[in-house]
C-alpha cells in the first residue's frame, strides 16, 4: 500500500511503515503523484480541501483542492491504466434537500465544498462512461473517531470542550440533524466499494442512517468523556445543511455495506483515543 500526504493535517507518525510507503507531497502536483501511481492497481482518492466554512471564506482554494485535484488524479489514473478509482464525496454534494438523503436526489449544493466534490463525482462518472473506468463515488456522512485531532466539527469540538471542562458550542439551535459514521465502517465500506463489480460510475451514500440532533449529539459527548461545560447557543452559520437523515439501502444492496458501530460506543472510543493522547492533541 502506499500513501501519498502533505501532512497539512496528519502526521506521519500515523502510519505504519510496515503496512505503507508514504510519500509526503501535494497529491494533486504530478512530480508527486505520477512517480506514486507505479505499480498500482487501484487508488482511493481521499486528498480534499475540507469543510462547508473553508469554502466559504475561500472559495478559490476550495476548488483546487477538490475539483481539480480529482481531475489531476483520474487523469493520471487513466493514462497509466489504473482502473479502478474510489473518490471521497460528501452528502454537502446535494444541498439542503428533504430527507432522507438519497443517490437520486436532484443535487442543489449550497456551499462551494458541496459543489465542488459534485463536480468531482460528475468526472468519476464521465471518466467511467467515456473511457471504461471503474469509479465510485461514496457520500461520506459526517465521520469521526481517533486521529482526528485535526477536524474542526462538531465532534472533535465537543469532545476536547469536555476533556477542559469548557463550555459546548452549538451554531443555530442545536435542533439541526446530522449522520455521524465511525472510522471503522466507513473503512468497511471503502473497502467493498474498491472490490465490488458491476458498479462503474455509481454514487453511495456512506453513512449509518441514524439521525441524531447536535444536541443529543452534546449530550453523547458529554457521555462518553464523564462531564464537561455547559452548552452554549451561537448564531447560525451560512451555507450549511439544517436536517441530514441518510438512505443507505443502495450501498446495503449493492456493496454489502452494515455498519456495526454505534454513536454512543464510537464516542466512548474516540474519547478514550484523545485522553491517551491528550498530551499532543490538546492544544
Amino acid at each position: 500500500m502506499r500513501v501519498i500526504d502533505d501532512l497539512r493535517a496528519g502526521k506521519a507518525g500515523y502510519i505504519d511503515d510496515r503496512l505503507a510507503d508514504l510519500r509526503i507531497g501535494d497529491v494533486a502536483e504530478p512530480t508527486v503523484l505520477d512517480p506514486a501511481l507505479e505499480e498500482v492497481d487501484g487508488v482511493i482518492h481521499l486528498a480534499s480541501q475540507t469543510g462547508v466554512v473553508p469554502s466559504l471564506e475561500d472559495p478559490t482554494r476550495d476548488f483546487a483542492g477538490n475539483t481539480l485535484t480529482t481531475f489531476r488524479v483520474l487523469e493520471a489514473c487513466r493514462r497509466r491504466g489504473i482502473d479502478h478509482v474510489v473518490f471521497a464525496s460528501s452528502g454537502a454534494a446535494l444541498g439542503d434537500v428533504d430527507p432522507p438523503l438519497k443517490e437520486d436526489i436532484v443535487p442543489r449544493p449550497l456551499s462551494p465544498y458541496g459543489a465542488g466534490k459534485l463536480a468531482g463525482e460528475g468526472y468519476c462518472q464521465a471518466y467511467a462512461g467515456s473511457f471504461g473506468m471503474h469509479t465510485v463515488a461514496l457520500r461520506f456522512s459526517n465521520v469521526y473517531g481517533p486521529f482526528s485531532a485535526h477536524k474542526n466539527n462538531a465532534i472533535p469540538n465537543f469532545i476536547k470542550r469536555c476533556l477542559r471542562g469548557e463550555p459546548i458550542e452549538i451554531y443555530g439551535d442545536g435542533s439541526q440533524t446530522r449522520d455521524f459514521i465511525h472510522v471503522k465502517d466507513l473503512c468497511s465500506g471503502i473497502v467493498l466499494a474498491i472490490d465490488a463489480q458491476n458498479v462503474a460510475g455509481e454514487v453511495f451514500q456512506l453513512a449509518t442512517g441514524v439521525e441524531t440532533s447536535v444536541v443529543e449529539l452534546a449530550q453523547l459527548a458529554r457521555e462518553a468523556v464523564g462531564g464537561g461545560g455547559e452548552v452554549h447557543f451561537e448564531p447560525g452559520r451560512a451555507g450549511e445543511v439544517y436536517k441530514s437523515r441518510v438512505d443507505i439501502s443502495k450501498a446495503r444492496r449493492l456493496l454489502g455495506f452494515e455498519p456495526r458501530v454505534s454513536l454512543a460506543e464510537g464516542l466512548a472510543l474516540t474519547a478514550e483515543w484523545y485522553r491517551d493522547n491528550w498530551a499532543t492533541v490538546g492544544s
